[in-house]
């Protein structure tokens, strides 16, 4: 038999997530989370199934309370069966609403002035945020390139061979972290004047010298300091 993964018990809101992922993936490993959502059958004759539903109903709610904490567990012990138990627990602790994960993507801000490797790090979180709103992909990447560093966000919706979508954000994001841009060059913006920005390409620092006249015309794989970013709109 395939060993289980401990678990730290649930104790409360902030340990729900990794709770409910961890208790579904026991329960897959050992055979018996169909009884989450499949009620137990009361066909007649067919009594060799309802008592196979019965064991691994039994085995599937032994695991869920074993896994709560001795302050939760009380308030749990007294139900039944292992699908009422779950959607109890799901009723207390999974109260995150549609709304709320907008209100939580719509306020996110990137930190300013943070290294590649944390821009990317961020990204996933604000992408997932967006998922959790269930908005729609375009939208994401649209409202994200608005909030992400010019270098990436311009250089996104300026690209002439594909719609707009995380995985044009994400190729852009990562040249251009992949070319070990620092924060400074990272997080320049057009406020800056020539002499001072100087110019970024996704691969690397303008050469000295260099004319920014393709830069400036937004040609494909440089920045655009100037170009109108497109579809910035809220769903």
């Amino acid at each position: 038999m395939t060993p289980l993964v401990p678990m730290k018990p649930l104790d409360g809101p902030g340990g729900y997530l990794r709770w409910k992922e961890s208790v579904l993936l026991r329960l897959h490993t050992l055979g018996v989370a169909r009884v989450l959502s499949v009620d137990r059958p009361f066909a007649a004759g067919d009594e060799a199934t309802a008592k196979n539903w019965d064991h691994d109903d039994a085995i599937c709610r032994g695991h869920i309370l074993t896994t709560l904490s001795d302050r939760l567990l009380p308030d749990y012990a007294r139900i039944a069966t292992a699908g009422d138990l779950w959607r109890a627990l799901a009723r207390t602790y999974d109260v995150d609403s549609r709304r709320a994960w907008r209100d939580r993507f719509d306020g996110f801000e990137f930190h300013h002035k943070a290294p590649g490797d944390v821009l990317l790090e961020e990204m996933a979180h604000a992408e997932a945020l967006g998922v959790a709103a269930k908005l729609p992909d375009d939208h994401v990447a649209s409202a994200l390139c608005g909030k992400l560093p010019e270098v990436v966000g311009t250089a996104a919706v300026a690209r002439p061979d594909a719609e707009i979508g995380m995985s044009v954000v994400w190729d852009v994001a990562r040249r251009v972290v992949a070319s070990d841009i620092g924060p400074e060059w990272l997080w320049k913006t057009p406020e800056t004047d020539d002499e001072e920005q100087g110019g970024y390409y996704l691969d690397g620092p303008k050469p000295p010298g260099q004319s920014t006249g393709r830069r400036e015309r937004g040609e494909h794989g440089h920045v655009a300091r100037n170009c109108r970013r497109r579809g910035f709109v809220r769903a």
